[in-house]
């Protein structure tokens, strides 16, 4: 009979225990909030992946695997050091460190995937297109051989077909054989109503 009095207390401690986090609405609403940040979180992850294409999403994990050298599953200083002594350049510390910081957290597969979704959600900023150009403009007069951009796109890098290049060049600004690149980026940015 003992026993039977401490289970009953022990029930009660337990109901006590329970109803004021029930009675207390101050705690209640902290208690909602943590239990929709997780739900918050898993949604933005699966919005990355809704950001591509099953086969883009392949392709970045290719590339991530690559550029993770240590197989950690992370890429670190160390794995951007490697890629770039694998291209024959010296890297530079300070820019490896800025490249790094650009990542909130660790830079595992999730948060590459988030990274180049920032990047591609929209274009590069004027400035960068612009440059981009002028490292192939050897005399900076704005202008460059269309044959030679052709070139570049057809041969160099994610190749364009005959078709993309044939659509490019419908819009692009072309006078004598030479493409006014600094008029270009700004209907690639702006359209071509902004650039009369």
């Amino acid at each position: 009979m003992g026993e039977d009095k401490k289970v009953k207390k022990t029930k009660k401690k337990d109901k006590a225990e329970d109803k004021p986090a029930e009675d207390a609405p101050a705690d209640a609403p902290a208690e909602d909030a943590a239990k929709e940040k997780p739900k918050e979180a898993k949604k933005a992850t699966s919005n990355v992946f809704a950001l591509f294409k099953q086969s883009q999403i392949q392709e970045f994990k290719e590339a991530f695997q690559m550029m993770d050298v240590n197989r950690d599953g992370f890429i670190c200083q160390s794995d951007l050091a490697s890629i770039y002594q694998q291209t024959g350049r010296e890297p530079d510390s300070k820019q490896l460190d800025e490249m790094i910081a650009e990542c909130p957290g660790q830079l595992n597969f999730t948060a590459f995937l988030t990274l180049f979704g920032e990047k591609l959600h929209g274009t590069d900023p004027e400035a960068t297109l612009r440059d981009a150009f002028k490292m192939f403009d050897e005399n900076d007069s704005g202008k460059l051989s269309e044959e030679f951009v052709k070139d570049l796109l057809s041969n160099v890098g994610d190749c364009f077909s005959k078709d993309e290049l044939k659509q490019t060049f419908k819009e692009a600004p072309v006078e004598g054989g030479m493409l006014d690149y600094l008029k270009f980026v700004q209907i690639i940015k702006r359209g071509k109503e902004e650039e009369q």
